[in-house]
């Protein structure tokens, strides 16, 4: 009976009558009718109270002699006079009567939610178990229960309340009885302004977050006010995000503007802020709500206390595209927004290419120009160059996000135009399908090959704009079916577009749509993340999924970024040739005496686990150039060693795996190392080849920009000579003009801003 009295309740609510009644009706009558003519389809509490009762007498009455010793040793209560712990009334088939088991009774978990600074219970706070259903609201003492919890596993509570931090716990459930527990959860989200009095002035509200901060005048809070329930309704969906973020409604589509204006609630949507439901920025702002992630700055570490440096490697370079969008539109980009790796690397090294080995090593140097006393060593590595023309064939999955917030500034057509450069690239044996997701994920097209362009670009050209943005079932299905047309021979990628916004169901859980991808990494279906549009964009989101997918990740700002990626780069893009690559240098601390690696903090290794192929690291595709630049401080009895050019100052160790489509060799793990010498970190800035130059000076951009200790001497102005000197030197690369372009935008913003607060 336990399994329908939970603990003390001793009356049925409607739902366990429900499942009562049919219990009955299975066991007792098999293939019978849902409902009989004698029976009120209301069920009352009556009839289900006296037909337990009946069923507990059958069950005694079917307990024979042979069961006695059993009952005894398990219950001897029930023989001996004592008290009876009836856990559990199975009812089999009359002809075969059987006893079940008696399962574990679970255990109980009483608490309350409190503020810690009244010590008063918290109501209506919400309560959960992480991957499970389960959910609580607090009452009006914010005290909360759950029954029946699995007794010795662990469980994670997760509480949260509009106005207070989110909350998460991990507790043991013990093997049987109660338990209790009690939080205390920190208010934030809102401060209001101090008051003051000044003639005239409106009244407003200042809202802050981590993220980012609004002032919101009194015009903007008479707009956001709502006069009736149908007027709220109209406003459509809201975006959900994490406690301390501002709640953005998103601006309606062009079908839903259509349907508002047939109905006559258009008024209810305005132009005037995406904070409103439009999609301009509230205050004049010209970019808001995009989600960055600062993963600090690499130290400089002393060489007789660590003399190795791990990083997985990374040839990303969405964060400088990102910072271009930035800066063409007469901004600084964020300082979470840069990261010195992808600056980097957006630049053409000037290593040569090869097609023999999977790798080669490189290693230059010569004195820093930024950084005075010390030496800049740069390490490169370059992957073999595969032909076009023989190039493993490809199983696309095109991922398309078709939520509301890709109808901004025009991003879903930018996926369609970059989709199509896409699919022109493709040749025999590539198949394409297409898989969308708004509220809800849907397959669009079954793998088809590329021949049938127009079938593809049909599909392409169909996609519109709905709904919030379930990124989890959309990658979900994406990867059932690469799953279900997988071939080893062939590449097997996921091509996600999108803006990272996840909002809905399963996909505002990370750590769950993290997960899948990884797992699916492993399966050999990969994923890389081509990121659309500026406000209301999630920078994090798609770097990690590119992360754990083994892919890469690119951030698409005009038409030509589209058609670098997907026309000059499509056979890297495309055909990998080694996973979980990871770089580790060894310096010898009789030559190097301190070292820094530029960049990598999210790419960081620990150095035990260079040769732990069980660790996650990056992945590199057929003709890339990574490059890693570390600030150096040499012995200065080692540097003055005309005799010692030949000495080594460390070694380069490169360790990798081979692809899943690599029919010879998938899975195989291998590792080659190349020296360093001193004389290779000696020479002047100057002599430097122009190309390592370039890459110094972009590093030292990214440094300025992100706010780096070790940058606080340096000034924009002063790297605007050195970058208008290397495009001259280099006048073939419009990379190199546009480097040196922006460096001036970007010292004349900062000019600007300095002039700004003097004032």
């Amino acid at each position: 009976m336990k399994r329908f009295l939970k603990q003390d309740r001793y009356e049925l609510g409607d739902q366990e009558r429900e499942s009562l009644w049919h219990g009955i009706r299975r066991e007792l009558k098999p293939g019978a009718s849902r409902r009989t003519s004698w029976l009120p389809p209301l069920r009352p509490t009556l009839v289900a109270v006296t037909t337990v009762a009946t069923l507990a007498a059958l069950g005694v009455w079917w307990i024979d002699s042979n069961q006695t010793d059993k009952i005894r040793a398990t219950n001897p209560g029930l023989l001996d006079g004592g008290p009876v712990e009836v856990t559990r009334l199975t009812v089999a088939e009359p002809e075969a009567p059987k006893a079940s088991p008696a399962p574990a009774a679970g255990a109980t978990l009483t608490g309350r939610i409190l503020d810690p600074e009244t010590g008063e219970g918290i109501p209506y706070a919400t309560v959960m178990i992480r991957g499970t259903a389960l959910s609580a609201a607090a009452d009006s003492s914010g005290a909360f229960r759950f029954e029946n919890l699995p007794a010795g596993q662990e469980i994670t509570l997760v509480v949260s309340m509009l106005g207070y931090a989110p909350f998460e716990r991990v507790l043991d459930v013990p093997e049987a009885g109660s338990f209790e527990v009690a939080f205390n959860l920190e208010a934030e989200i809102v401060e209001t302004v101090e008051p003051f009095e000044v003639a005239g002035a409106e009244y407003k509200v200042e809202v802050k977050s981590a993220v980012t901060e609004h002032t919101v005048g009194s015009g903007t809070i008479k707009k956001n006010s709502l006069d009736s329930a149908d007027e709220a309704l109209s406003r459509g969906s809201g975006v959900p995000l994490r406690a301390g973020e501002l709640i953005q409604s998103q601006a309606p589509s062009p079908q839903e503007k259509g349907r508002r204006q047939a109905t006559g609630t258009n008024e209810a949507w305005s132009e005037g802020g995406s904070v409103t439901g439009g999609t301009r920025p509230p205050n004049d702002q010209q970019v808001e709500l995009m989600y960055f992630e600062h993963t600090g700055v690499n130290p400089f570490v002393a060489t007789e206390d660590d003399s190795l440096s791990t990083f997985a490697v990374d040839v990303d370079n969405a964060s400088w595209t990102m910072a271009r969008n930035y800066l063409m539109r007469g901004m600084l980009p964020p300082q979470d927004a840069v990261r010195v790796e992808e600056f980097v690397n957006a630049f053409d090294p000037g290593w040569p290419g090869h097609t023999d080995e999977v790798f080669r090593i490189h290693s230059d140097g010569a004195a820093s120009r930024f950084g005075e006393g010390y030496n800049l060593l740069r390490i490169g590595v370059v992957a073999k160059s595969v032909d076009a023309r023989n190039r493993k064939s490809a199983n696309l999955i095109f991922v398309v996000d078709i939520s509301g917030s890709m109808d901004r500034e025009d991003r879903l057509g930018a996926v369609k135009q970059a989709l199509r450069v896409l699919v022109d690239e493709l040749g025999e044996g590539d198949r394409v399908g297409l898989v969308v997701y708004g509220a809800r994920g849907e397959v669009r097209l079954e793998p088809t090959d590329a021949s049938r362009r127009e079938v593809i670009l049909a599909a392409i050209d169909g996609l519109v704009t709905n709904g919030s943005t379930n990124v989890y079932e959309g990658l979900d299905l994406a990867y059932g079916m690469a799953r279900k047309y997988y071939e080893p021979a062939k590449v097997n990628r996921l091509i996600l577009c999108s803006d990272g916004v996840a909002n809905n169901g399963a996909s505002t859980e990370a750590d769950m749509i993290l997960s899948l991808v990884r797992r699916s990494s492993d399966e050999g279906i990969t994923i890389s993340t081509i990121g659309f549009g500026m406000g209301n964009y999630n920078d994090v989101m798609m770097e990690k999924l590119a992360d754990n997918g083994d892919g890469n990740y690119y951030y698409v700002d005009r038409q030509e970024e589209a058609e670098r990626i997907f026309r000059e780069s499509l056979t890297g893009l495309l055909q990998t040739v080694a996973r979980e690559v990871k770089v580790q240098v060894a310096f010898d601390p009789a030559v190097v005496t301190r070292w820094r690696l530029l960049g990598y903090e999210n790419r960081d290794v620990a150095d035990r686990d260079f040769r732990n192929d069980a660790v996650d690291a990056g992945e590199v595709g057929a003709g890339h150039r990574v490059t890693a630049l570390y600030e150096v401080k040499l012995d200065p009895a080692a540097a003055g060693d005309e005799t010692g050019a030949d000495k080594l100052a460390g070694m380069v160790r490169l360790r990798y795996q081979r692809p899943a489509h690599d029919v010879t060799g998938a899975g195989q793990v291998e590792e080659i190392e190349e020296p360093l010498t001193l004389e290779s970190l000696t020479g002047g800035f100057g002599a430097a080849p122009p190309r390592m130059r370039v890459q110094a000076v972009a590093a030292e951009f990214a440094e300025i920009l992100r706010g780096s200790f070790w940058a606080k001497e340096s000034r924009l102005a002063d790297l605007v000579p050195v970058a208008d000197s290397l495009a001259a030197a280099l006048p073939g690369d419009p990379q190199v003009r546009e480097l040196a372009d922006l460096i001036r935008r970007a010292a004349d913003l900062r000019r600007e801003a300095e002039v700004n607060t003097d004032r």
